[in-house]
């Protein structure tokens, strides 16, 4: 159970008053941060009004984490399998910081015989690429054997995210946690009841049904989890197992929940019996609040929501629901729930909530639209003209290819792959002006502060969690009916929504924008984890003369000859696409 406000205990940086300036200009009156009575304000300097991708409070704290990744046995839902844990714990220990902390999170790899990173899902990194932890793009592995690395960055966002592994399908084995940031807020409310984390499950491990995806395109899910629990009921015996995820309202009182789609293949639609939902961030962008009794969060997705205690005092179901139509394999659980109890008298605190009817889900797989997502500070895209695109991504399955395996190429007869051992940052250490093979997709960015605008289209049937590393991107066009259309196209470019990961439907096409500002290896992919894993993804090499800093690739080379050493060793040999 989560504290009543996991903000409150993190400190807020000492407010800062500001001598008043000349005229016309308005005094920026100092204030202190209170969920309730003041929401939008954060230190007197900074608030919600602040573009946080040019300023952030730079006189934080640090935050320090030491994470040890281990190989235990666990049963998430009653069924014992193999998991890796951060610190013996699925998920693993949330990340605190406030906005513009210094984040370090050391990370000791205690397996015997694979590698390992930490990617912080959403984090933009700015100017501190090295630190993103997608291996074969800015690190080799960490070797195994308690080899340890230490990522350091800076939280310059603020809300609510993700960290995961980025080797091979570890994060769905367990390898992942949530990361709260916290700052100002476009609503009030009176408690922070922190993350609610939204996964599906297998009882076999990731790794094992790697090579049966490969070939099938995915696999049949077990069940679904929340917060890292569910019951399970086994369908041959007819015996549960497991337990609810269970948190606490207090009556007529506000309460702020964290969303976020862990899941390997599934997106899900989130409502609670009776309640409505304020939504307030989508990823980490503070948005102007809308309400709404169902919320789609599609995968890597994460959304702040507000809910209001103001039903009589009860039990109340939380549903997590599959999009089915998305086009992955059909999920073989459907009893995603988590128990909302509300803190009153006469309420039993071990009973099941009624069995209500059920808000009318349907299975559509969609985005929110993009109208609800408006962001809170605006910044509208200036075009002039007809829109030429920077890039044009066409993904597509390859089924052709000498062995059964679905592989993903960009350009025909090309598969995406990029190497452990020899990572796209480790190459640009090298001397010379490095070029890169077809095959690792690397499509250069150049010029500072130049806005990129990518076509991104699939003849696949199936729908595309597409995420991209080290910048929110403006969604300036989204369809999930109709292929790109030049002819029709209507550009979306007045204070478009802006976050890291958005839906591209197989019937469909996507639109995005990002500014060149975060010089670095960035990678971009879908999201779902068998997709990725068959090279779902490219690399955008964004102004690399000023990538690295003094120091910055001595670090990756020296972590890249431990890893060399370690795989020789043990006999490791890539058998994916790298990321």
């Amino acid at each position: 159970m989560y504290l009543s406000s996991a903000i409150g205990a993190l400190g807020l940086v000492a407010p800062v008053v500001l001598a008043a300036p000349s005229p016309p200009l308005v005094e920026k009156r100092a204030c202190t941060f209170d969920s309730l009575a003041n929401p939008t304000c954060w230190d007197g300097t900074f608030d919600l009004n602040t573009n946080y991708y040019d300023s952030w409070p730079s006189v934080g704290g640090h935050q320090e984490y030491t994470f040890h990744i281990t190989n235990i046995t666990m049963a998430p839902d009653g069924i014992n399998r193999t998991v890796l844990a951060i610190n013996g714990q699925v998920p693993g220990p949330t990340i605190f910081a406030n906005w513009g902390d210094t984040v370090t999170v050391t990370v000791i790899n205690e397996l015997e015989d694979a590698g390992t990173s930490i990617h912080f899902h959403g984090v933009r990194q700015k100017d501190t690429n090295t630190q993103d932890g997608a291996v074969s793009i800015t690190q080799c592995p960490i070797p195994g054997g308690k080899t340890s690395m230490t990522y350091k960055w800076t939280a310059t966002q603020y809300g609510t995210s993700w960290y995961h592994g980025h080797y091979g399908l570890q994060a769905w084995d367990g390898l992942f946690g949530p990361i709260v940031i916290a700052g100002p807020a476009s609503s009030a409310y009176k408690n922070d009841l922190g993350t609610l984390m939204l996964s599906d499950w297998t009882h076999k491990t990731a790794e094992s049904l790697e090579s049966d995806a490969a070939v099938n395109g995915g696999e049949n899910i077990d069940n679904g989890l929340i917060n890292g629990t569910n019951i399970f009921i086994d369908q041959t015996t007819n015996v549960q197992t497991g337990k609810r995820f269970e948190f606490v309202f207090q009556p007529n009182e506000s309460h702020r929940i964290r969303l976020i789609n862990t899941a390997m293949d599934q997106h899900f639609k989130v409502a609670l019996d009776g309640h409505e939902m304020e939504v307030i961030a989508a990823d980490f962008v503070p948005i102007k609040p809308f309400k709404t009794k169902i919320l789609n969060i599609g995968i890597g997705q994460r959304y702040d929501v507000i809910i209001t205690a103001n039903q009589t005092p009860g039990n109340f179901w939380l549903r997590a629901n599959v999009q089915t139509n998305c086009g992955q394999r059909a999920a073989t659980f459907i009893d995603v729930r988590a128990i909302v109890r509300y803190n009153a008298p006469g309420v039993n605190g071990t009973a099941d909530p009624p069995e209500a009817t059920p808000p009318a889900f349907d299975v559509d797989c969609t985005d929110m639209p993009m109208t609800n997502l408006e962001p809170f500070v605006a910044i509208n895209l200036n075009i002039t003209g007809n829109l030429t695109f920077d890039q044009t991504i066409n993904f597509n399955q390859d089924f052709n290819n000498p062995n059964p395996v679905i592989n993903w190429e960009i350009k025909d007869g090309i598969h995406f792959l990029s190497h452990w051992e020899n990572p796209t940052l480790l190459q640009l250490a090298g001397p010379g002006n490095v070029t890169f093979p077809d095959e690792q997709q690397v499509l250069e960015v150049n010029g500072v502060d130049k806005i990129q605008f990518v076509l991104i289209q699939t003849d696949s049937g199936g729908d595309h969690p597409i995420h991209l590393h080290g910048h929110d991107f403006w969604i300036v066009d989204q369809s999930n009916t109709t292929k790109f259309d030049p002819s029709t196209f209507v550009p979306n470019t007045v204070n478009p929504p802006r976050r890291d990961v958005a839906l591209l439907n197989g019937s469909g096409h996507l639109v995005i924008a990002f500014k060149a500002d975060n010089p670095g290896a960035w990678l971009l992919h879908c999201h779902i984890a068998w997709h990725v894993n068959r090279g779902m993804a490219l690399t955008f090499l964004e102004n690399r003369a000023d990538i690295f800093k003094p120091g910055d690739s001595d670090a990756v080379g020296k972590n890249c000859d431990a890893w060399k050493a370690f795989a020789k060793d043990k006999g490791i040999i890539q058998t994916d696409t790298g990321v």
